[in-house]
C-alpha cells in the first residue's frame, strides 16, 4: 500500500475545507458581507459578536425599544453561556437569552436561506421580525421547557438589502446552554446544494463504513479462528450508528417522535461504547504488548459510563463527556505505547496500524476541540474514521489474502507428496506380499511365546494395583474412580499419596501404549513420582522435574506422556493444580458452577527446562472434582473433539444433585447411552473426588 498517497488525499481533503478566502464575522452586531456573497455559490457563517441579552426574551419590537433605553451586551456566536461546573454545579448551562445581529448582504428580493442546526437546547428564530424557525418549547422555567434538536433549514425573501435576525434560546436539559453551532446565510441554492452535499458525504461515510462491517462480520462467519475481525466489524457499525445519529440528525428526520431524551441517549451511548470495543480489537491485535489490566480497565469504565446514561437524565449524564473524552485520550496515549513496542519488535502490521491510528486520533482531537470551542475550524472526524477504517480493511484483506496464497502453496505441495506416498505405497505393497511368507512362519513361534506374555501380563497387572491402592483420605476427602482399561494393562496411571496428615496428592497420567509396554512405562512413572514427590513442594514443580528427567534420561526411549497433578492443602483449604498437555478439568462447585481447572503445560518429556504453570483455588466441603484422561469422551464424538468435551461436562453436571456413592455409575450408564457403546476402544479413567 502506497502510506504517501493516501497522505497526499488525505491532506487535500482538509486543505478543500478551508475557504482560500477569509470570510467577514459578526463585529458589535453586524455583519457587512456584501462583497463576499457578491459571487455566487458562496455561504457565509454567522459567527462573531451577536448582540446579547441574558435573562430575557425579547421580541423583535421589544427589542428596538430595549435598545433606545440600554446599551446591548455582546457574545461571541458560537458559543454557550454555561458557568463552571463548581459555581452552579448541574445548573451549570441552564438559562435563557436572547440574541440578534443583523447582515448586509445586497440580495434584495434574491430567495435567500439559513441553515439552522441545533441549538442548546430550544429556540425561536426570527427574520425580519417574522418568526421563522424553532426547536422545542422556549421558555424561562424548566417545567415548561421542551428540548429538541432538529437541524432544519428555512427560505426566505429579503425585502431590504439587510436583514435582522433574532434567536431566542432557553436551556434546562444540557450542560451546555446557548448557541453553540453556527447558523450559515446563502443564496438558497448554494445553501441547499450545500446541505445535499452533506448529507452525500454522510451517507457514503454511513454506507462504506457499514459495508466494512458487515463485510467483516462474513469473515469472522467463515474464519472464528481471528476473533479481532468480529471485534473490527462492530466499531465499523457502531460508528456508522454514531455517524447516523449525530451528524445532521437524520434519526431525527427518520423517526420523527422519536424523544429528545432517547435520541441524546443514542448520541451518548454510541459514542461510550466505541472505546471499549475499539480497546477490544487493538487488544487483540496486539494483545503481546497490551496489558490485560489497561484493557480491562477500559471496558469496565465504558460500561459504567454507559450504565450512568441509561439511570439519569440528560442534565446529568451531558456532564460526562469531557469527563469520557480525556479519557479516551489516555487509552489512545496508551496505545500509542503499544505501538511503538510492536514496531521496535518487527510486528506485522504495526506500521499501517499507526499509520491510520494517527490520522484518526488527529481528527479526533480536532473535533474535541472544535465541539468545546477552544478552536473554530471544520469538523475533520468523518475523515478520520474513513481513512482509520479503510487502511485497516486493507490491513485485514491482506492477511487474509496471504493466507489464501499459502493455502494454495500447500495444496500444490501435497499434491506432489501425494504422488510420491502412491509410489511409495505401491513398494510397501509388494513388500507386505513377501513379509506375509515370513509372517505364518512366525506365527507359530509367537504362539508358543503368548501364554508367557499372558503370565507377565498377569503379574504387571497385580503389582499396577499394589502401587494404585487408596491411602486413607479420612476426613477429609472422598474418592471413587473409574478405571476402564482395554487391556489386562492400560496406559492410564494413577496415584493417590497423603504427604502430610492435611496435604493430599493426586496425579493421574497417561503412558504409551498398552499392556506390557504400558506396565513398564507406568513402573517407571511410578518410580519417578516417589522420588521427586518427597522434594517438590508444588504440583507444578513435580512436572517439571518428570519433565526433566524423562528428557534427559529416556530420550532414546521416547516417553512422552499428559500427566495431571492436583494438591489438596486443607490446611489453607486451597486446591492447587498443575496439567501437562491435558484437557481442561472440572470443578464442581458445591453451589453448582462449574470451574475449569485449565492445562497450564505442554505434555512431559518433550520440552526441556519448561516451566509448568500453577493454578490454585479455594475448596470447600461439598465441591466436587472430575479428574479424566482423554479416552473417556473422545469417542462420543471422533470428529470433534471439542464437542466431545462438552458433551462430558453436561453429564457431569447432571449429577450435581445425586448422592456421592450414585455418581460414578450414572456418567457411566450415560456414557454408554451417548454413545450407543458398550466399552470404550482406549483406555479411560476418571477419579470423582469429593470434599468432606
Amino acid at each position: 500500500m502506497n502510506f504517501r498517497w493516501f497522505g497526499l488525499v488525505w491532506c487535500l481533503l482538509v486543505v478543500s475545507c478551508i475557504s482560500k478566502e477569509a470570510p467577514p464575522k459578526v463585529e458589535k452586531g453586524v455583519l457587512s458581507a456584501e462583497s463576499y456573497l457578491s459571487s455566487s455559490s458562496k455561504t457565509v457563517e454567522l459567527k462573531g459578536e451577536w448582540e446579547y441579552y441574558p435573562g430575557l426574551l425579547i421580541s423583535p419590537l421589544e427589542l428596538e425599544i430595549l435598545k433606545t433605553n440600554r446599551e446591548p451586551h455582546f457574545f461571541e456566536v458560537p458559543g454557550v453561556w454555561s458557568d463552571s461546573f463548581w459555581k452552579r454545579g448541574f445548573l451549570a448551562g441552564d438559562g435563557y437569552a436572547t440574541f440578534s445581529m443583523k447582515v448586509h448582504h445586497g440580495l434584495k428580493g434574491i430567495p435567500l436561506s439559513v441553515k439552522v442546526p441545533e441549538m442548546e437546547t430550544a429556540y425561536n428564530l426570527f427574520v425580519d421580525g417574522v418568526k421563522i424557525s424553532s426547536n422545542g418549547v422556549v421558555t424561562t422555567s424548566y417545567q415548561t421547557g421542551k428540548p429538541e434538536y432538529r437541524p432544519r433549514i428555512v427560505d426566505f425573501f429579503p425585502k431590504e438589502n439587510q436583514t435582522s435576525i433574532l434567536l431566542q434560546i432557553s436551556n434546562y436539559h444540557h450542560r451546555k446552554g446557548g448557541p453553540a453551532q453556527i447558523l450559515v446565510l446563502g443564496r438558497t441554492s448554494d445553501i441547499h446544494h450545500q446541505f445535499e452535499f452533506e448529507i452525500l458525504r454522510d451517507m457514503l461515510l454511513v454506507g462504506s463504513i457499514l459495508f466494512m462491517g458487515i463485510y467483516h462480520l462474513f469473515l469472522f462467519w467463515n474464519r472464528k479462528k481471528d476473533p479481532f475481525t468480529y471485534w473490527f466489524a462492530l466499531t465499523c457499525i457502531l460508528v456508522a450508528l454514531r455517524v447516523f445519529i449525530t451528524g445532521n440528525k437524520y434519526i431525527v428526520h427518520l423517526y420523527p417522535n422519536i424523544s429528545w431524551e432517547v435520541h441524546l441517549k443514542l448520541s451518548y451511548l454510541s459514542f461510550f461504547l466505541i472505546t471499549p470495543i475499539f480497546a477490544r480489537y487493538v487488544y487483540l491485535l496486539f494483545n503481546q504488548y497490551f496489558s490485560r489490566r489497561v484493557y480491562e480497565l477500559i471496558k469496565y469504565s465504558g460500561f459504567v459510563f454507559c450504565f450512568i446514561v441509561f439511570v439519569t437524565r440528560s442534565s446529568f449524564y451531558t456532564y460526562l463527556m469531557v469527563p469520557f473524552q480525556v479519557f479516551t485520550l489516555l487509552g489512545a496515549i496508551y496505545t500509542f505505547f503499544v505501538i511503538a513496542r510492536a514496531i521496535r519488535d518487527s510486528s506485522p502490521g504495526s506500521l499501517i496500524f499507526l499509520f491510520s491510528f494517527i490520522i484518526f486520533i488527529a481528527s479526533f482531537v480536532n473535533d474535541i476541540l472544535v465541539n468545546n470551542l477552544i478552536i473554530h475550524g471544520p469538523l475533520l472526524i468523518h475523515l478520520g474514521i474513513f481513512t482509520m477504517f479503510f487502511v485497516q480493511s486493507v490491513y485485514i484483506a491482506r492477511n487474509f489474502s496471504k493466507g489464501f496464497v499459502e493455502a494454495e502453496n500447500l495444496a500444490g505441495e501435497l499434491s506432489d507428496k501425494n504422488k510420491t506416498l502412491q509410489s511409495m505405497q505401491n513398494q510397501l505393497t509388494e513388500l507386505n506380499e513377501r513379509l506375509e511368507t515370513r509372517v505364518k512362519d512366525k506365527t507359530e513361534e509367537l504362539q508358543g511365546k503368548l501364554d508367557q506374555i499372558g503370565k507377565d501380563m498377569r503379574l504387571a497387572k497385580s503389582i499396577i494395583q499394589s502401587v494404585t491402592k487408596l491411602p486413607d483420605l479420612e476426613p477429609f476427602l472422598k474418592v471413587d474412580i473409574l478405571y476402564k482399561p482395554i487391556a489386562e494393562v492400560g496406559g492410564d496411571i494413577y496415584f493417590v499419596k497423603r504427604i502430610q496428615d492435611f496435604y493430599y496428592r493426586f496425579f493421574l497420567g497417561d503412558a504409551t501404549g498398552h499392556g506390557l509396554q504400558a506396565a513398564l512405562y507406568s513402573m517407571m512413572i511410578q518410580s519417578e513420582f516417589e522420588r521427586v514427590s518427597a522434594v517438590a513442594m508444588r504440583p507444578n514443580d513435580l512436572l517439571f522435574y518428570m519433565n526433566q528427567h524423562f528428557y534427559d534420561k529416556n530420550a532414546d526411549l521416547q516417553i512422552y506422556f499428559p500427566a495431571i497433578v492436583l494438591d489438596f492443602d486443607f490446611h489453607q483449604k486451597i486446591l492447587r493444580y498443575a496439567g501437562g498437555g491435558v484437557q481442561n478439568q472440572i470443578h464442581l462447585k458445591k453451589n453448582g458452577f462449574t470451574a475449569m481447572l485449565e492445562n497450564t503445560g505442554p505434555i512431559i518429556g518433550i520440552l526441556e527446562h519448561y516451566r509448568y504453570g500453577i493454578t490454585e483455588s479455594k475448596v470447600e466441603s461439598g465441591d466436587r472434582i472430575f479428574l479424566f484422561t482423554d479416552g473417556l469422551f473422545e469417542e462420543l464424538n471422533e470428529s470433534d473433539g471439542a464437542q466431545a468435551w462438552e458433551d462430558l461436562l453436561k453429564i457431569i453436571q447432571v449429577t450435581v444433585s445425586l448422592p456421592f456413592a450414585e455418581v460414578l455409575p450414572a456418567i457411566q450408564n450415560m456414557l454408554f447411552q451417548r454413545m450407543n457403546k458398550s466399552q470404550w476402544k482406549d483406555d479411560s479413567t476418571l477419579i470423582f473426588i469429593e470434599v468432606t
